[in-house]
């Protein structure tokens, strides 16, 4: 009788050694007031401002449209645009996706893309890593 409760605390316990890890969750920390955004400028081979058409945010990795970008801030240039903000923090990872940022020259209908690495999970605020702060149109 003592072997066969020995044998099922033993199961029991290796059965508790084969649960999954969960992954865990954002950790909960003090974070400013503040709202970060970050944008991309576009310009004419002169290095005059280009208000854009057809602007859009795409992420890589998700294979997904950064909804609600592209905004022109009424405190900027119309060739300013924004690509993200603290809002889309859940849609990036912490690590930092590559963003596919696409824009039409309104005359040429050149079209033109760059890269933009930003990070977002669970920091308080989104952060660029890399890419450019302007794109000019040939």
């Amino acid at each position: 009788m003592t072997r066969k409760i020995s044998f099922i605390l033993l199961m029991v316990s290796l059965g508790a050694c084969t649960k999954k890890a969960n992954k865990p969750a954002c950790s909960i920390s003090e974070c400013t007031q503040e709202f970060r955004s970050v944008g991309i400028r576009f310009t004419d081979k002169a290095g005059a401002g280009v208000d854009v058409q057809n602007f859009s945010v795409k992420n890589l990795r998700s294979d997904s449209i950064i909804a609600g970008q592209g905004v022109i801030d009424p405190g900027f240039s119309p060739a300013y645009r924004t690509i993200a903000t603290d809002g889309n923090k859940a849609q990036l990872s912490a690590e930092g996706d590559n963003l596919e940022i696409s824009a039409t020259h309104p005359v040429t209908h050149q079209v033109k893309t760059a890269i933009v690495k930003i990070a977002g999970g669970c920091a308080c605020h989104i952060s660029k890593i890399s890419g450019p702060d302007t794109v000019a149109f040939d």
